[in-house]
């Protein structure tokens, strides 16, 4: 077991078609889970998802507004 910053690495595995290499992490105290590809691209981008199941039953999810 690694653990970085508080994350565990729980997998790893080749991706030999992107020339990258997959890490899933999870955060030992929160339960946020990350996935890293690693590899030589010069292009670091990266991208945040938080769910946001309904509220009631209507199946509804909610997307708070927030202008900017």
């Amino acid at each position: 077991m690694q653990i970085f910053n508080g994350f565990e690495l729980l997998r790893e595995q080749a991706l030999t078609e992107f020339n990258s290499t997959a890490r899933f992490y999870r955060h030992a105290k929160t339960g946020a889970e990350l996935l890293s590809l690693v590899n030589d691209d010069d292009n670091k981008v990266f991208r945040v998802t938080f769910r946001t199941p309904p509220r009631d039953l209507t199946g509804v999810a909610r997307f708070p507004y927030r202008p900017y």
